[in-house]
């Protein structure tokens, strides 16, 4: 079958899949080793937790400031900068040999993925006919999502097993090198937005309101009652900045020359059509109840059939081969048979029963259970949700935008996958028991039937068409 792309597209889609494979596959590593990374930096392992929580912080803080940064210097730009400080970040890792230094490096890969991701999503958008053709490149996107997580679970155990927990780090580097020499020849060069550039101070008060919602998420088990003030305190400097940021519009100035100099940091008209609403609640809400339960089950795992982390991670490795080939052959067939939200709410019923499964898997515990449950979530859920979704949430934004969109979206699912966790770490508070781990699951369950409702709720449209961008020459 002749290939939908040509060579220069199936550049630019490999060098956009390593972006997400890398933020999702730095997630999934760590998880697996922090044990060890905290026996070998011979600090407690609660303190070690926050190599993990400052990735989190830093990746979901910077996103929408990608994004926005993507629309005014270009994606090449930004792809090439998120890429590089991912890779120098990686290096300080490898060669750090206390907490003081590691926890930068992961904050310096927090930043760069954060950069990166929102651009690789911009250039599909851009370099991929709307249609078939930028679906099936989403779909092979979201592919490499799951794919990097899988294999993070499966390589993080065993590198840090059989080598050292600094090999977790140094192997991003070759591979870093290796994209940013491709991302530099063949990524075309975009005309800078006309306009003015990205308000500095805005975007720092921005990251910062982003960080403290994060924070108050990510630590919610810790902070106690006092998650509630963090959490006013955060929405109250998101109204704050959403108000000053209104008054910046040009229609509210009388000064037109100053006008042009402060355009509005959010800008307007990126979301004019109400379907990518629901894409946006679709990715909360997947982030939410994905991460979780993988989580619980890689948990109930180790605890209830006493798996080593070794194993475990080879018995999830499989199943991202399994959602490789669902994005390569089943999806392309799911978005020509069925609308988009249709194909979302499938991915959304699947994690349902994955989760159902689960719980089966614990009460009996027959590891039967336990893979039938994977199949249904790390092989066909995500494969399918996280394209789906994507497309969904880009449906009806112009090409200008396509950067903060995209920022917008990914910020909001890397949110949805820290509340997710949060809740999922207020059941464990007393440990992992049986109890505890069909609490986990029950959450879940619930996040999945709100998500169910939010898509199904009001009519929807034919078709969801993107919007048009230039195909490459």
């Amino acid at each position: 079958m002749k290939s939908p792309f040509s060579p220069r597209q199936r550049i630019l889609l490999w060098l956009a899949c390593s972006a997400i494979f890398f933020e999702a596959f730095d997630v999934s590593i760590v998880n697996l080793s922090l044990p060890l990374m905290a026996t070998g930096l011979g600090i407690p392992l609660a303190t070690a937790q926050w190599v993990q929580t400052l990735y989190l912080l830093s990746f979901g803080g910077f996103l929408l400031l990608g994004g926005r940064l993507c629309d005014y210097a270009g994606s090449r730009t930004i792809f090439l900068a998120g890429m590089g400080l991912f890779g120098a970040a990686s290096v300080l890792g490898f060669f750090s040999h206390d907490l003081w230094s590691l926890l930068p490096a992961r904050a310096g890969q927090g930043i760069g993925a954060a950069l990166a991701m929102p651009a690789g999503i911009s250039l599909l958008s851009r370099y991929f006919s709307a249609g078939e053709q930028q679906q099936t490149a989403f779909g092979i996107f979201g592919a490499f999502a799951a794919v990097g997580f899988a294999s993070g679970l499966a390589l993080g155990g065993m590198i840090a097993t059989l080598f050292d927990w600094h090999w977790i780090f140094g192997i991003n580097m070759p591979v870093m090198a290796v994209v940013l020499v491709a991302g530099a020849r063949f990524i075309p060069l975009e005309p800078a937005q006309s306009g003015s550039s990205p308000n500095g101070w805005m975007a720092a008060w921005l990251t910062l309101t982003l960080v403290l919602f994060s924070y108050a998420i990510h630590e919610a088990v810790h902070l106690g009652w006092w998650v509630l003030p963090c959490l006013g305190a955060a929405a109250g400097s998101a109204i704050l900045l959403w108000r000053v940021d209104r008054g910046q519009r040009p229609e509210t100035r009388k000064d037109s020359v100053r006008a042009r100099k402060t355009q509005p940091f959010f800008g307007e008209g990126v979301y004019p059509d109400r379907e990518a609403y629901r894409g946006l609640a679709g990715f909360i809400l997947l982030g939410a109840a994905f991460l979780p339960v993988v989580f619980t089950c890689t948990l109930s795992l180790y605890t209830l059939l006493h798996r080593t982390i070794l194993a475990t991670g080879l018995i999830l490795f499989p199943y991202s081969i399994g959602s490789a080939l669902v994005s390569k052959y089943l999806l392309p067939i799911l978005f020509r048979r069925f609308k988009v939200r249709q194909v979302g709410i499938l991915s959304i019923a699947l994690l349902l029963a994955g989760d159902g499964l689960l719980i089966a898997g614990i009460a009996s515990h027959w590891e039967g259970w336990w893979l039938a449950s994977l199949l249904l979530v790390n092989s066909l859920s995500i494969a399918i949700g996280f394209p789906a979704f994507t497309v969904l949430s880009l449906t009806g934004v112009p090409p200008e935008r396509q950067g903060i969109a995209a920022g917008i979206q990914s910020t909001l699912n890397t949110i949805g996958s820290g509340m997710g966790v949060s809740l999922i770490g207020l059941c464990l508070t007393g440990g992992p028991t049986e109890t505890a781990l069909f609490a986990c699951c029950s959450i879940v369950g619930t996040l999945c039937l709100v998500a169910l409702f939010v898509l199904m709720w009001g009519p929807s449209k034919k078709t969801v068409p993107l919007p048009p961008d230039f195909k490459l020459k």
